[in-house]
């Protein structure tokens, strides 16, 4: 086949997600996934014993996090200070 090649993600095929799944969903560690959802950062639901995580609380929480920086050391979105300069 001659053409660009086409990168493929993963989606998720359930709405609820045990922590080892949430935590690889939101590239943490499993530890720093549950200490967010302790400090109430992030929802979590109870089913039995098992803490899950819905899939749309885990797309907001990605949502809610700040921009990142583009190429040219300008954050996506708002004005940045380099030197002390002021725009």
């Amino acid at each position: 086949m001659i053409g660009k090649s086409l990168a493929l993600i993963r989606v998720p095929n359930q709405r609820l997600l045990g922590t080892k799944a949430a935590a690889r969903y939101l590239g943490l560690h499993e530890q720093t996934l549950r200490k967010l959802t302790d400090l109430g950062e992030l929802p979590a639901r109870k089913m039995g014993s098992r803490r899950v995580y819905a899939l749309e609380d885990l797309d907001r929480y990605i949502d809610s996090l700040p921009r990142w920086y583009d190429g040219n050391c300008e954050e996506s979105g708002t004005e940045r200070i380099i030197n002390g300069d002021q725009p």
